[in-house]
């Protein structure tokens, strides 16, 4: 393998470097190229697909810690997202079980954290919103054991009802907003006569 020349791929991060060789262009961190001591001239070919291996993988380690620093993503989230950057699937394996390995990515805290920030909804919506984020099916089930489908409810309405005077048309609305949220139509109901004064039976 003959390297052409170095340059830096973006001038925002100097750790990340274009290599042009005799077989075409390739993306390497810094650290990989001083670890193999790879120069100008002719390179040993296999220590250059080792170092092109390496290098992919710290790259995208780098990659998805950045990701990582806006909120908690499941493993799905994070392989989808890594994919769509161009990282080879054995590049994305060995960055998803490192991540794993150090526990920064957990899907079973991914559900308790997002049940808890999403308090305010049905376990319907969160098993299907849980379900879409990749998570598995065993952590769902074992954390929606802790909701109280009552509770969410009641809070989702006394919330709603904080800027509206109770009558039919409101609870129309307010009913209608529930199902939409999953809630079945027996808690509702719990919840509207506890609210109210109103019966409701076959609302």
């Amino acid at each position: 393998m003959i390297i052409n020349g170095f340059n830096l791929k973006s001038k925002n991060n100097s750790n990340v470097f274009l290599v042009s060789t005799n077989s075409g262009d390739f993306i390497l961190h810094s650290d990989v190229i001083v670890k193999y001591g790879l120069m100008l001239g002719e390179n040993d070919d296999k220590i250059f697909k080792s170092a092109c291996e390496e290098s992919e993988v710290l790259i995208a380690t780098v990659v998805v810690n950045k990701y990582l620093n806006s909120r908690i993503k499941t493993e799905k989230q994070l392989k989808e997202y890594l994919s769509k950057k161009g990282f080879s699937k054995s590049a994305v394996e060995q960055v998803i079980d490192k991540l794993k390995e150090y526990k920064i990515i957990d899907d079973s805290e991914y559900a308790k954290a997002f049940i808890r920030s999403n308090a305010n909804n049905s376990k319907l919506r969160l098993k299907k919103k849980l379900s879409q984020s990749g998570v598995d099916k065993k952590f769902i089930e074992q954390e929606l054991e802790n909701v109280d489908e009552f509770e969410s409810c009641f809070n989702s309405a006394k919330k709603f009802f904080k800027s509206k005077d109770i009558n039919k048309d409101s609870c129309e609305k307010l009913t209608r907003r529930l199902s939409y949220q999953g809630y079945s139509w027996e808690t509702i109901k719990r919840v509207l006569n506890k609210l109210t004064d109103i019966e409701f039976e076959d609302y």
